[in-house]
């Protein structure tokens, strides 16, 4: 198995076909230096969903984020969205957002987890992880939801 110069794809190998030490070793080198820059070569594609329960601000964005149930939708062939019978788990990693019930929201796959990236909630939404100060009453930010 050799490389043409300005070759694009390896050629395939040969049924029956052994490895030399010194292709086996560049094989797990680039497999290696692949899983080591923390490469995602399928990632999941971001999904639209329900919340089945109210998502709260997370205590601690590095530590201790929230979590809820999100039922999964999809287009159907007449191109509306449907509930499916997927559920996933939503994490929160945001410490001054918040999202109610039943709210439509949007899924993003970041480091093995489901996180919320976007979310049509009504204004001035009460899921708060903690009362909202005069400050944030009056000029709309601060704990809060999206």
């Amino acid at each position: 198995m050799t490389r043409e110069a300005g070759q694009k794809k390896p050629p395939l190998f040969e049924r029956g076909q052994l490895l030399k030490a010194s292709q086996l070793n560049a094989l797990a080198a680039a497999v290696s230096s692949v899983i080591g820059r923390g490469a995602q070569l399928f990632a999941p594609p971001n999904l639209q969903a329900i919340l089945d329960e109210d998502l709260y601000a997370a205590e601690d964005t590095f530590n201790d984020p929230s979590t809820a149930q999100a039922t999964i939708l999809i287009r159907n062939r007449f191109g509306n969205l449907q509930a499916t019978s997927r559920k996933e788990t939503v994490v929160n990693r945001f410490e001054n957002i918040s999202v109610d019930k039943d709210t439509y929201v949007k899924l993003e796959w970041i480091d093995g987890e489901w996180q919320l990236y976007a979310a049509d909630c009504a204004p001035r939404s009460e899921s708060l992880s903690q009362a909202p100060s005069a400050a944030s009453e009056s000029i709309g930010t601060g704990t809060g939801s999206i």
